[in-house]
């Protein structure tokens, strides 16, 4: 659909569904998401054939590449802003049943759906867990004052994930609940 007034109409649908959800989910990401956007439109702007606006030698802003650019910004902002409201709305396990229960005929092919979505599960109710234990071991370590700077920062956490991770898989049952080992039996 070329036409703004369709987005627009979308956004204004969107927004009444996220007033609905929790701020504090829709604030989560804004900064990264917000950088995406801005590159998605900044992107899609220039270098587009059409009526000139702007034009600084090599930089042309054309009203046809302003159009283009507001429609794929829409596009993503619309395609953010529902699942935000998917997963604010949704539990994890009900996402992943409904994808596997999408997605199951191609088991007929050969492709291992279920093994993949059951994993998929797992994951997603062991992440909060393995989050917190790796943000008390960070928050620790410099507290000792041994990462100092970003660059310090991002190569003590490279050093102690590895081994945190490996050792989650030698002995998961020191990182996670006796109900999620059992699952995973099963």
């Amino acid at each position: 659909m070329p036409d703004l007034s369709f987005y627009a109409g979308l956004l204004t649908v969107l927004s009444f569904c996220l007033i609905t959800v929790p701020f504090r989910s829709l604030k989560t990401g804004w900064i990264p998401i917000s950088i995406f956007l801005i590159f998605t439109f900044v992107s899609n702007a220039f270098y587009h054939s059409g009526r000139i606006i702007y034009d600084a030698g090599p930089v042309v802003l054309t009203a046809e590449g302003l159009h283009l650019a507001a429609l794929r910004t829409l596009r993503v902002l619309l395609m953010i802003g529902g699942v935000k409201f998917l997963m604010a709305k949704t539990r994890p396990d009900q996402i992943v049943r409904a994808m596997t229960n999408l997605l199951g005929p191609f088991e007929k092919f050969g492709l291992p759906i279920n093994d993949f979505f059951h994993v998929m599960g797992l994951t997603l109710k062991c992440f909060p867990i393995l989050k917190d234990v790796l943000a008390r071991h960070y928050e620790e370590t410099i507290q000792k004052g041994e990462g100092q700077g970003m660059l310090s920062r991002a190569r003590l956490m490279a050093l102690f994930m590895l081994p945190f991770f490996v050792e989650s898989i030698r002995c998961p049952e020191l990182f996670f609940p006796e109900s999620i080992l059992h699952e995973k039996q099963h």
